[in-house]
């Protein structure tokens, strides 16, 4: 997002210059850098030269790797829920309905906690990088010679990108043949492909330290939001109530909410949008942004997803704070009639496996 230029790029700025903007700073200069790139098609047209070479510097062992860790995280699932979730299930005497559920919710806690883990040490632990800490700087070197396209991208950085695509590529295999099916599933099948997209995009584009942004701050939620279904799963089970796990879903969904709050309405916005807006017009007014609108369109647009899996939490809290529903539990969901029937949901296209278990049990 920068563009062919000179070493006046690498421009300093004193400590005060990164602090957090106001709200008002924040939407005022995201429309000023829209007004300089997004609407002067004159002053910078589109290079679709550049884009042609972009599209064809993808590799075929990038997109065999990925495949195949796509490939390896689906046998892996299949594994874990033959060997680990369902067998603890029955162990645990869940309820036929929650049983359904249980081993999307192990495997998906699993998962986001690995993933999660990895791009922690990664972005902030390792102290190799700083696209956390100084944002604004992520545009600063990026200038667009003749070999930009073919720069190699840091080791661990290509396998944070390589380790989520082809969790990705699994999760639309998942969602259509192995989760339990709700009411947003193909929103959730929209948002594996927009992620998908992005991800390789921002890739190919040598956007890396932005992507890498992005991946930091969703896991997190993830990790804690399937910690709390485990915990609602299992508070009822046995013949019998139990109040700590009851306590802990209740803790879980307030860190949840907490965590969706403040990683994916307030850090994407500050941390990705502002920087992908004011970082550019900052470093490259006057040059060539490449894809300036097409990728903050994306970013727009999985904001907009953040804010409607928002709504559904938001349902949920009002309806416990207000009496009318008395205990923690997935909006997302169809009636509990379909989920204690063992059914997918409407227009399911494939039962899950634990469905398929309960069912016969």
């Amino acid at each position: 997002m920068a563009a062919s230029g000179s070493p006046s790029n690498a421009r300093t700025f004193p400590d005060s210059y990164y602090e957090d903007p106001t709200l008002y700073q924040f939407f005022e200069r995201i429309l000023i850098s829209l007004n300089e790139f997004a609407y002067n098609g004159t002053k910078y047209p589109h290079d679709y030269q550049f884009t042609y070479h972009m599209v064809t510097s993808v590799k075929l062992t990038d997109i065999l790797t990925v495949l195949m860790l796509g490939t390896v995280f689906t046998i892996l699932r299949y594994i874990v829920t033959a060997t680990v979730s369902l067998p603890l299930a029955e162990s645990l005497n869940l309820k036929r309905g929650n049983r359904a559920k249980w081993p999307e919710s192990v495997w998906k806690f699993l998962i986001y906690t690995g993933l999660w883990g990895y791009s922690y040490y990664v972005v902030i632990y390792s102290g190799r990088h700083n696209f956390f800490q100084k944002p604004l700087d992520i545009f600063k070197d990026i200038v667009f010679d003749e070999g930009y396209l073919t720069r190699p991208i840091p080791v661990d950085v290509y396998w944070m990108y390589a380790l989520q695509l082809g969790f990705y590529v699994h999760s639309i295999y998942g969602t259509v043949y192995m989760d339990v099916w709700r009411k947003d599933s193909y929103m959730m099948l929209f948002h594996h492909g927009l992620t998908i997209f992005l991800l390789e995009f921002s890739f190919l584009m040598k956007y890396y330290k932005i992507g890498a942004l992005v991946l930091l701050i969703h896991d997190l939620s993830d990790v804690i939001l399937e910690l709390t279904k485990l915990n609602i799963y299992m508070k009822d089970r046995a013949g019998r109530h139990w109040p700590l796990h009851e306590w802990m879903a209740n803790i879980g969904f307030l860190a949840f909410t907490v965590s969706w709050a403040w990683f994916r309405l307030f850090w994407f916005p500050l941390k990705v949008l502002y920087t992908s807006h004011w970082g550019v017009y900052v470093y490259h007014k006057d040059k060539d942004p490449k894809m300036f609108l097409f990728f903050n369109t994306m970013l727009f647009v999985l904001q907009f997803l953040h804010i409607y899996w928002f709504y559904f939490v938001l349902v949920l809290l009002v309806k416990v704070a207000s009496g009318r529903q008395k205990e923690v539990d997935d909006t997302r969901e169809f009636d509990e009639r379909d989920s204690e029937n063992g059914s997918g949901g409407h227009g399911s296209p494939k039962r899950s496996e634990g469905e398929k278990r309960s069912h016969a049990d």
